[in-house]
């Protein structure tokens, strides 16, 4: 009896100090909790194209005078090339530039894998003849052509090794002894970047650039600046400015760091309003009110015009295009004699007209 109750003495002894002796682990445990620091975040280093310190080096000054956000889906309705620059046109998200004389003509194409690929068309007769792909450009995806009036300078938009981010501007020129197109140059910043840079078009008549990006915009829309165009290319010296700063002008964040002083700009400015009222559609008002010999000139015109372009084929083709092209030329020559004949006929009428009128 005595030896259970030194047991139970014992035993609540024991049980005591343990309760005792909690508070205090648990108060260890949460001071221990406490000074365990977090386990620092990794973050994973991307490391930036070498190419990009090679590009910011060389980055062009280049004056933009305005910009606007437009839709992707239809940007090319927004640049108000003159008509001397030729035509260009999308569908699809495919460009297509058509060049002032209306003989030749590169556009866009998808191929199997739905990659773009630059191909050309020539007038022939009047019809286009059928797609060649563009040789020199490489096999990378290749989307908006615009070829300079003097018909050998083309811009391209390509995605590829060549190029640091989606789509990057390039400009190559055509070897005509060769038959292809030079090796593609890289435009270079500011009209590179790790975004989607789609379209560089130059208007020599206004003295304007057009520059289409998707950089810092929502999926469906594209920023269009208006720059103007050096006549040799100019560079930032770049130990005039920090990285930053470099960075900045590069990426074109704020287009008034590049408005130099004086009235450049504003000069520009109206060069470009002058652009955009003449790039307005003129709708006639009524077919009505065109008079008749008014409407076989229009006729005329266009018919000489696309004569004059299958005489020009057909001087330069072979025996069997010669063939297919000298019936075509025959029953224009006619078509266009009778028209002139209809149009002094009517001139005529209308001024008897007139005539009976005023009397």
């Amino acid at each position: 009896m005595k030896k259970n109750t030194i047991n139970t003495i014992r035993l609540t002894t024991l049980l005591l100090a343990a309760l005792m002796l909690m508070p205090a682990a648990a108060d260890a445990q949460r001071r221990k909790k406490k000074a365990a620091k977090p386990k620092p975040k990794v973050e994973e280093v991307v490391e930036e194209d070498p190419r990009i310190a090679q590009m910011l080096e060389a980055t062009q000054q280049v004056v933009f005078i305005d910009s606007m956000v437009v839709s992707r889906a239809n940007f090319m309705d927004f640049i108000p090339l003159s008509r001397d620059c030729g035509r260009i046109a999308m569908n699809d998200g495919l460009g297509q530039f058509t060049n002032e004389l209306g003989d030749k003509r590169l556009e866009a194409t998808v191929d199997a894998q739905k990659v773009p690929h630059i191909m050309v068309r020539d007038m022939m007769g009047f019809s286009w003849g059928e797609p060649v792909r563009a040789k020199g450009l490489g096999d990378d995806a290749a989307n908006f052509p615009y070829l300079m009036p003097d018909g050998t300078t083309l811009y391209f938009a390509q995605k590829g090794e060549n190029s640091i981010g989606g789509y990057d501007l390039f400009v190559t020129r055509y070897d005509a002894e060769d038959g292809r197109f030079l090796r593609p140059e890289n435009l270079g910043m500011p009209f590179a970047s790790d975004a989607d840079d789609l379209f560089y078009a130059v208007d020599e008549q206004h003295q304007l650039g057009y520059f289409v990006t998707t950089r810092r915009q929502p999926a469906d829309k594209v920023c269009i600046y208006i720059f103007i165009p050096n006549e040799t290319r100019r560079t930032y010296v770049s130990e005039a400015y920090d990285e930053n700063q470099l960075r900045a002008l590069a990426s074109i964040s704020r287009i008034a760091d590049t408005w130099p002083k004086g009235n450049t700009r504003q000069q520009a400015l109206a060069r470009l309003k002058n652009a955009r009222q003449q790039h307005e559609v003129k709708k006639p008002k009524t077919e009505g009110k065109m008079s008749e010999s008014e409407s076989l000139r229009h006729k005329a015109e266009v018919l000489e015009k696309a004569l004059q372009l299958a005489r020009n084929n057909y001087a330069t083709s072979n025996d069997s295009q010669r063939e297919r092209l000298r019936p075509e030329i025959l029953s224009s020559e006619k078509e266009l004699e009778e028209l002139q004949r209809m149009i002094r006929q009517k001139e005529k009428e209308e001024r008897n007209r007139i005539y009976q009128n005023n009397q």
